[in-house]
């Protein structure tokens, strides 16, 4: 089976506790064995645990490809080390808008950026992800991270984006994608959920007309 749904001590909103990329899922120290587990059944990825900055919202402070992680300054030295040893490639930017999950979406082709974030973040985003970075917002939002989920086989963007906004998704990011939403209608799907090329978690409250909708903008279908 190459989706689930699923929450995160009972709260549906995968997207603010968990992170993964093709290989490497990390949740929050206190996941249960069970969520542990379909992770790495549905996404197959070796699964760690962790925090940043002594807090559960990995999704929300981090951006991640298969190149590398992007974390902000307030994480812990102890946090760097543990995710150097699970072989992540880890860069500490300063920047204000520090909730990185909420402001850049990466796969391994590209990456755009919320427009406020500043050159000096931007080169250090393209340096430890490996890809081109471009500012720009997603149905006139600058939470871009939030906006849409992306992986290396397709992207499920918000249900407010024109067409025109859709295909120069697709082409920044080289895959095809469709719209939808996660949760019973959330728009921002960034929250509701993590995906890579294996499969994808939705929020537990997700329903079968949304999992479809997912399963074509993310390749699965195709």
């Amino acid at each position: 089976m190459h989706f689930a749904r699923a929450a995160i001590e009972g709260n549906p909103f995968l997207g603010i506790f968990a992170r993964t990329n093709d290989s490497i899922t990390l949740l929050p120290k206190n996941s249960s064995e069970k969520l542990k587990r379909i992770c790495s059944e549905v996404l197959k990825t070796q699964v760690f645990t962790t925090s940043v900055s002594n807090s559960n919202l990995i999704g929300i402070f981090s951006a991640m490809n298969s190149n590398g992680m992007v974390l902000p300054a307030a994480v812990h030295d102890y946090e760097l080390k543990e995710l150097k040893q699970a072989g992540i490639n880890v860069e500490v930017i300063c920047d204000k808008n520090s909730a990185f999950g909420n402001n850049i979406l990466a796969n391994d082709s590209a990456c755009l950026v919320n427009p406020a974030m500043s050159h000096k973040s931007v080169k250090g985003i393209a340096d430890c992800l490996g890809v081109e970075v471009v500012k720009g917002t997603i149905g006139r939002y600058k939470t871009v991270g939030v906006s849409a989920v992306v992986t290396n086989c397709g992207i499920l963007s918000k249900t407010s984006v024109t067409d025109e906004e859709l295909a120069s998704l697709e082409k920044l990011f080289k895959v095809k994608g469709a719209v939808g939403t996660a949760n019973m209608g959330v728009p921002f799907i960034g929250l509701c959920m993590i995906a890579n090329r294996n499969g994808f978690i939705a929020g537990e409250l997700t329903s079968g007309f949304e999992l479809n909708r997912i399963d074509e903008a993310l390749g699965f279908m195709r």
